[in-house]
């Protein structure tokens, strides 16, 4: 009987630390990070195969001898290169809550993929024509162009729902109440707040102050902004 009461106590323990809302924000926050490295990688791929349909378009008819042969390899790699650049910052915006419809952000995401796109159906159009190349060629640059449109959606949804759970997440009791992150210069999301208030209140407990150190354990933050939060943690 003990065993067993001991068994179901540990359970319930368990039980309650697995369902903490916390948590599941933390995990679901892990899971937009994976999601979102497996776009980019097949998003990089696709721009790879893309590549080869620019460099046929711009110097399919010149030699290896020719500087524009040569060339032509770096004109894909720059324009993908400006598109996800693009992304990042349109993600990065969505993830703060901030809508990125202007007019100019939109225009230059369809010139960069509609370019891809011409560029790589006409150099498949050269004769003789095989069905199954000029397919790839269509199809391949479309896929790329959604996953340019999917990926800062991704970031905005996964961080909207863990943001929902943090702010839905009960209040800790009196005799374990997480401390929130300190309000002052630094603003920081709520998911980070939480995040670093568990970590404070775990240093407290040590009997010691928050250090640089404690906070660059809990999130990944640069050198001078982990001191200025241990300070602002520190004071409160």
């Amino acid at each position: 009987m003990r065993k067993l009461r001991a068994r179901l106590a540990e359970s319930h323990q368990l039980h309650g630390l697995a369902s903490d809302p916390l948590l599941h924000a933390v995990r679901l926050d892990r899971f937009r990070v994976s999601i979102t490295r497996s776009m980019w990688f097949f998003l990089a791929l696709g721009l790879g195969f893309t590549t080869t349909g620019v460099h046929e378009f711009l110097a399919g008819h010149l030699s290896a001898g020719d500087a524009l042969w040569w060339g032509a390899w770096l004109v894909e790699p720059a324009l993908a290169g400006i598109l996800v650049t693009l992304l990042r910052w349109e993600a990065e915006m969505l993830s703060r809550g901030l809508a990125v419809d202007a007019r100019p952000v939109v225009w230059l995401k369809r010139v960069l993929l509609g370019a891809t796109l011409v560029t790589n159906v006409w150099s498949s159009l050269r004769p003789p024509v095989e069905y199954g190349v000029v397919f790839l060629h269509l199809v391949v640059p479309l896929v790329v162009f959604l996953i340019a449109e999917v990926v800062p959606v991704i970031q905005h949804r996964c961080n909207e729902a863990r943001d929902r759970i943090a702010t839905n997440a009960p209040a800790a009791p009196a005799d374990r109440a997480v401390p929130a992150a300190p309000r002052g210069a630094l603003k920081l999301p709520t998911h980070l707040q939480a995040v670093l208030g568990a970590k404070a209140a775990q240093v407290r407990q040590e009997g010691r102050a928050v250090t640089p150190a404690d906070v660059q354990a809990a999130v990944n933050v640069p050198d001078a902004f982990a001191v200025a939060l241990a300070d602002q943690f520190n004071a409160a």
